[in-house]
């Protein structure tokens, strides 16, 4: 009775039904609550839970090295997911996650979970599922590469830098030790394939790529594809022939002429009255032959002394008497009642009568020598296909000539420094378009191109080069016949269609040989991917409208190593002496190294980036400061030089998440 008397109160009151209210709506308020954290938990594991995906997918994309996907790059998509999801983060439990790839190289990740509610159960639900899934590709934009690679003769070395280089260094014969232990030039070979096979697999579809390559040595063979910016007259070391004609007078001798025969010192006749018959006065014959036996007789005295000047005819001779003595001296032979002698000597000039052989008429006659200088050829026909002809042949005679491609730079100053760039310096401007002959390039020519030397040296020896110009009959050396110019295979422009086979076939047809000069490289490595100056109609834009990432990849296996004697894109610098003021060697090795750190800042301020590798030698101040900076690498073997063009080639590809 009393609890229905409660009861009735409850309902009768008014104020009683705010309770009732609330307990109804307490129900779904915990719902709301519940969800609103639940969902908030939810969604930050699911987020979270993601990014360790992609993470995962990332690194295992990168581990690839040759787009196979193996148990050791699962393992390490694994460990950077643990790294940035842990276990029981957020309440997760039956964490699983897994990655796989398929065969074009993309990474698709997974991951799972169960998240347990904290309100939500009240309602039955006990937990979430929670699942993601990712996947990573390398994916390359819009991008250029020119490969400028050093092919001098210690490309022909063992790769291993530890092994020590038999063949001289540059005998064109191409180390193979077997085991692996191929020449440094097939190492190379093999290395950019491998950049190659990175690059095309991570490139998409609607990206342009385009690859280059500048060979270089003591020269550069680019000459194929820069004719229409070429001079027509250029001039060179060399020689040319010369002959004189010169007018002989005859000697004016007639037939019957008297002519010196001879010149004597002897006794002359007793008589000078009457050489015809005359006597000798010999060493045995007494004073009584002259007029009296009184040696001091000053009749034969004067006799004697008279005969000096005169000329005299004795028998068919013609005697001219230059001097005269009166010789006295005692003789004490043969019991003599006077022993006394005397003697007419003296210098007699001898003539005779000239015939017909003694007779020399006037004449003109021709001499003929070398005059080793510089000279003006006309090298137009080149960039028509066809030859150059030059009188520089024995005698003078024509010598024609086929060009292969290399040249020489355009004009320059002889400075020390090139920062900032001296006025006149054309060669180091990688955006330089020729508007006169000064500015234009010249085909190299060294079947034309003369040393100059004495008679008695050669072009190796130093001591005997003689820098102005030489007249001669030698057959001086030119630059060829002592194989002092070397052209590398030609350079390629950046071409976008160049397949794997393309490549091979091209970097197959690499020849090591040469001295090293670091700066002719990189010169025209510039100036092939300058989106400016003379390939601007190429290089500025793509044809999907995107930017391009340009790169240059430029490889030695050495130091700088120049030489005064070599022909090369300046001449030859002890007789042309365009780098240099005096044509040492010492000027030669400082100014060559600055100009290619010159062309190293030229690329890197057109935004091109510049990566330098040194094989089998050391990475110099010169190489590291031509690199943009943390791209400059060392590689002292074969599997070192791929591995390293490897990561060039992933560092260039742009990584990215592609779902």
């Amino acid at each position: 009775m009393g609890t229905m008397t409660f009861f009735r109160r409850l309902a009768a009151d008014p104020t009683a039904n705010t309770i009732v209210i609330s307990a109804v709506a307490l129900i779904p308020l915990i719902g709301m609550v519940g969800g609103a954290v639940d969902a908030s938990r939810y969604y930050m594991t699911t987020t979270r839970l993601q990014a360790a995906c992609d993470a995962g997918a990332l690194a295992a994309r990168r581990a690839m090295d040759d787009g196979d996907f193996t148990s050791e790059d699962e393992a390490v998509g694994n460990a950077f997911f643990d790294q940035n999801y842990f276990d029981g983060q957020f309440g997760l439990e039956n964490k699983s996650r897994s990655y796989t790839a398929n065969n074009s190289g993309v990474v698709s990740g997974t991951a799972t979970g169960k998240l347990p509610t904290s309100l939500m159960h009240i309602f039955g639900y006990d937990e979430f599922d929670v699942s993601v899934s990712c996947s990573a590709d390398i994916n390359i934009a819009n991008t250029d590469v020119v490969f400028v690679l050093d092919v001098t003769g210690s490309m022909n070395c063992p790769a291993d830098k530890n092994i020590s280089c038999t063949n001289g260094n540059n005998n064109n014969v191409e180390y193979n030790g077997g085991g692996g232990n191929a020449s440094r030039i097939q190492a190379l070979r093999d290395a950019v394939i491998d950049f190659y096979d990175v690059v095309e697999g991570a490139t998409s579809p609607q990206a342009q790529v385009r690859y280059g390559f500048v060979p270089y040595s003591s020269g550069v063979n680019v000459g194929a594809d820069i004719i229409p910016w070429m001079a027509d007259t250029a001039s060179y070391q060399s020689r040319t022939w010369v002959e004189t004609t010169t007018e002989v007078p005859g000697n004016g001798v007639e037939i019957g002429d008297w002519i010196l025969d001879r010149q004597t010192y002897e006794y002359m006749p007793r008589d000078p009255d009457n050489l015809g018959g005359g006597i000798w006065i010999s060493h045995y014959q007494w004073r009584n032959y002259w007029y009296n036996s009184n040696y001091a007789d000053s009749s034969a005295r004067d006799k004697c002394l008279r005969m000096e000047g005169q000329d005299y005819l004795v028998g068919n001779e013609l005697w001219r008497v230059t001097r005269a003595q009166y010789w006295l001296n005692v003789w004490n032979g043969y019991g003599a009642s006077t022993p006394w002698r005397a003697a007419c000597v003296g210098n007699i000039d001898k003539y005779r009568q000239a015939d017909e052989d003694d007779v020399e008429e006037a004449e003109t006659i021709t001499v003929a020598s070398w005059s080793y200088r510089e000279r003006d050829f006309d090298v137009s026909n080149f960039y028509t296909g066809g030859n150059v002809v030059t009188d520089t042949g024995a005698s003078g005679a024509n010598v024609t000539h086929s060009w292969n491609g290399c040249i020489e730079e355009a004009s320059t100053v002889a400075e020390a420094t090139f920062s900032p760039l001296p006025n006149g310096a054309n060669d180091l401007d990688i955006d330089l378009v020729p508007t006169t002959d000064d500015e234009r390039w010249k085909p190299a020519l060294p079947g034309a191109v003369y040393y100059r030397h004495s008679n008695d040296g050669s072009v190796w020896d130093t001591g005997s080069w003689l820098y102005d110009p030489v007249e001669t009959t030698e057959n001086l050396d030119n630059v060829a016949s002592v194989g002092a110019s070397i052209c590398p295979v030609a350079a390629r422009r950046l071409d976008a269609s160049m397949s794997r086979g393309n490549v091979q076939s091209y970097v197959n047809s690499l020849a090591a040989s040469g001295a090293t000069y670091h700066d002719f490289g990189m010169i025209w490595g510039g100036r092939y991917i300058s989106p400016d100056g003379i390939f601007s109609s190429a290089n500025a834009t793509a044809p999907n409208g995107d930017a391009i990432a340009r790169h240059i990849i430029f490889m030695t296996d050495g130091t700088q190593a120049t030489e005064r004697w070599v022909y090369g894109l300046y001449g030859i610098e002890y007789w042309d002496r365009r780098v240099t003021s005096d044509g040492t060697s010492t000027q030669m090795a400082s100014r060559h190294a600055e100009r290619f750190q010159a062309a190293c800042r030229a690329a890197r301020n057109k935004n091109i980036s510049v990566w330098v590798v040194a094989f089998g030698t050391d990475l110099t101040d010169n190489l590291r400061d031509c690199a943009t900076s943390g791209r400059a690498f060392e590689a002292d073997n074969a599997d070192e030089l791929k591995n390293t063009f490897k990561d060039i080639a992933e560092q260039i590809a742009d990584l990215r998440l592609t779902s």
